[in-house]
């Protein structure tokens, strides 16, 4: 069998059955025996490196003691075409618990990101997060606070990968968090604390910046072995871009912020002093007693 280029469609299918697999108790080679394949060709499945003739997949789930949701939805993503567009739809404002994107946020070296409404997701605190989801309709409870916790395992300060990890932030999105002070005051420590990683690089797109393209949020992911991808946020559903012109559309859209951006000192002098503009706010709202903005709150430390 040939071993064929990867595609997210095929890591996010044997990503998937390796979850599967191994829920149901089997080494790759009860597998590769129970189906009389080969470990090799179990490993390069699960690996999204091979794709299995028609109905194989299906004979997979199975075998694995899939549910019939799982065998489902696995079934109908192995048929859909690999054509290097990819829709997956989701609760409005959560992508973060599709399989695709929380493989992409744990496999790729690096990334870059913007957000043309709210901070990127990677660099949001918790509150930060039930406002911004409760803007889309969610409500308070197990759904949402599911969604939070996998929102927070992309905290670029929670991998060891040298990066960079890149993010362009308006300043329009900066300053509507200060509508909540003190929430606007532990998401800036937060960001000022995260553009002192040397993986994390943030810049501020200044207000007036002609970006008028760039509509909606979309994050470049890449992969010293795989293709890059795409992934374009909408409200209820998240595309996913694998070929070679829409890439580079977006790398020139990249590059355009890049040029248009504040550089990182100059970021984390902005976000000093909107921060320290915050924490005054706070102090005069609330005049008797410590302030509010712990720094150890913002980033885990």
């Amino acid at each position: 069998m040939r071993k064929d280029i990867s595609t997210i469609k095929r890591r996010e299918l044997g990503s998937e059955l390796r979850r599967i697999r191994k829920r149901a108790g089997y080494l790759a080679t009860n597998m590769a025996s129970i189906l009389s394949w080969g470990e090799p060709a179990i490993s390069h499945l699960e690996n999204g490196t091979r794709k299995l003739q028609d109905g194989r997949i299906a004979l997979y789930l199975a075998r694995a003691k899939a549910t019939t949701e799982e065998f489902d939805r696995l079934v109908a993503l192995d048929r859909h075409p690999d054509n290097g567009y990819q829709v997956r739809p989701h609760p409005a404002g959560i992508p973060d618990i599709l399989p695709a994107i929380t493989l992409l946020d744990a496999e790729s070296t690096s990334y870059s990101t913007y957000d043309a409404v709210d901070i990127p997701r990677h660099l949001q605190i918790e509150p930060y997060i039930h406002t911004t989801l409760g803007k889309h309709g969610c409500s308070r409870g197990t759904a949402l606070d599911a969604a939070a916790q996998a929102r927070l395992t992309g905290n670029p300060s929670s991998t060891q990968k040298p990066g960079p990890f890149i993010f362009y932030i308006p300043e329009s999105a900066l300053l509507a968090s200060l509508e909540n002070p003190v929430t606007a005051c532990e998401q800036l420590v937060h960001l000022i604390l995260l553009s002192s990683l040397p993986r994390c690089h943030i810049h501020l797109v200044p207000a007036g910046a002609p970006v008028a393209d760039l509509g909606t949020g979309f994050t470049l992911y890449q992969h010293e072995d795989h293709p890059s991808v795409v992934h374009h946020q909408l409200p209820t559903a998240s595309l996913f871009f694998e070929r070679e012109h829409d890439i580079a559309y977006y790398e020139r859209q990249l590059d355009q912020l890049a040029e248009l951006s504040l550089g990182r000192r100059e970021t984390r002098e902005w976000l000093s002093r909107t921060q320290a503009d915050a924490e005054r706010r706070l102090v005069e709202a609330q005049p008797i007693g410590p302030s509010r903005c712990v720094a150890g709150t913002a980033a885990g430390t």
